[in-house]
């Protein structure tokens, strides 16, 4: 009886020295754990890196939201099977957003956000931004996925810039922050005033202001020239842009168009290589002969513009000036545009063109040493000299809008001289 007993009590403590040696069962559930809660659709596949997705849950809605920016090589479709969406309803989803945008077409950097059901499973919304100004909506209906395309909301601003020119209008507004577009709108406001090619001058200055569409505080885009200034030795060039009846125009201080009938010069030249006169000795002919126009030398290809608006009578060969066109515009006026490299796209006779318009491309046909353009204005046939010529403005506005033009440019003039103080070299 007492081995029996000794070997009882041995056993027992064996057993009570086990349980604290012997390895836990992953296959057993700890004590009172209860049953096993259901997993998250985020949790039921392998981990998401924060780059690639990320989200949070809308108690309130029931919804699990989460968003991603596509890299190169994502597909909507990959996206979407990690968050657990069956392949059937993404293929669904792809089929009805098809018809207004096609969702194959991912570009990288842009975002997506899903908002999804909890119970059952499955995608409630999704969002897909497809540039900075529309964004694609697929929502779940009774009937299916509703697909629209919808506008980014954007909030209008308004930005001032000055500077004093130290080289070019271009470099010079360049650096004190100007988007290239605008310096171009600017420069195009007052082309009937300045020839920028060959007039601006180191010391002149320029101020503008200009609208800017945001969204979340991100410029997005910059919209028209509101108001500008232009100081070229010395002389002060003040530009408003107004709207009446639907039409918007630039004038000055007083109401007058700042548009005239003519360009100062046709293209973007590099100097004037040969002026009007009635005797020049030709380089090829080796002869003294009238050139009655302007050479304008410049780049092979840079584009030719149309000095007014018109109708072309001319397209083709024109002799010593190869290749031509020739443009007819009101009151008596024509226009020569000789030693071309091409036409303009759908430059033919009959054609009426607006000024500004491409007519053709520098070259050097016909009888010509080099790129550049001959630029010849005509009244009823008879050379005259486009730097002299005295032609007429566009209509002033009308005495009817003179108190609203007022109040348009006393509001500009407030940002045009809020930047006065803050004028740098640049």
């Amino acid at each position: 009886m007492r081995k029996l007993g000794f070997g009882l009590t041995l056993l027992f403590v064996l057993l009570y020295l086990g349980s604290y040696w012997l390895p836990e069962s992953d296959s057993l559930p700890a004590p009172d754990a209860g049953p096993a809660s259901e997993e998250s659709p985020a949790e039921s596949k392998p981990e998401i890196s924060p780059d690639t997705l990320s989200g949070q849950i809308l108690a309130d809605a029931k919804q699990i939201v989460k968003e991603h920016t596509f890299k190169s090589g994502d597909s909507l479709f990959g996206v979407l099977s990690v968050l657990g969406i069956p392949d059937a309803e993404i293929f669904d989803i792809m089929k009805a957003a098809k018809k207004v945008y096609d969702l194959r077409k991912i570009i990288p950097g842009q975002k997506i956000k899903v908002f999804l059901e909890e119970a059952p499973q499955a995608v409630g919304t999704l969002l897909y931004q497809i540039d900075p100004f529309r964004s694609l909506k697929v929502e779940r209906s009774e009937s299916g996925f509703h697909v629209v395309e919808e506008k980014t909301p954007l909030e209008r601003d308004l930005v001032s810039h000055n500077g004093e020119i130290s080289d070019t209008l271009y470099e010079s507004a360049r650096r004190s922050g100007v988007p290239p577009e605008v310096i171009l709108d600017l420069s195009d406001i007052f082309a009937w005033d300045v020839d920028f090619s060959t007039e601006i001058q180191s010391g002149d200055h320029f101020r503008v202001v200009y609208e800017v569409f945001k969204n979340q505080n991100e410029i997005l885009r910059t919209g028209r020239v509101l108001a500008a200034e232009l100081i070229n030795e010395g002389t002060a060039y003040r530009a408003y842009y107004f709207s009446k009846d639907g039409k918007g125009d630039y004038y000055d201080e007083k109401g007058g168009s700042l548009k005239k009938a003519f360009l100062k010069s046709p293209l973007r030249y590099r100097h004037i290589s040969s002026g009007f006169t009635t005797k020049r000795f030709h380089p090829i002919l080796k002869i003294n002969r009238p050139h009655l126009g302007i050479d304008y030398a410049a780049p092979y290809g840079t584009p030719v513009m149309a000095a007014s608006d018109g109708t072309v009578t001319f397209v083709g060969w024109n002799g010593g000036h190869g290749k031509t066109v020739i443009v007819q515009h009101r009151n008596g006026y024509s226009t020569l545009y000789g030693h071309l490299s091409s036409y303009g796209e759908g430059i033919r006779k009959g054609k009426k063109i607006e000024q500004g318009e491409i007519v053709g491309r520098v070259g050097s046909t016909g009888l010509s040493t080099g790129p550049h353009l001959h630029y010849t204005l005509m009244r009823y046939g008879k050379p005259i000299n486009p730097k002299n010529a005295d032609v007429v403005r566009g209509d002033p506005l009308p005495k009817s809008w003179e108190t609203p033009y007022r109040e348009t440019v006393e509001e500009m003039d407030r940002h045009l001289n809020a930047e006065e103080a803050g004028k740098n070299r640049v």
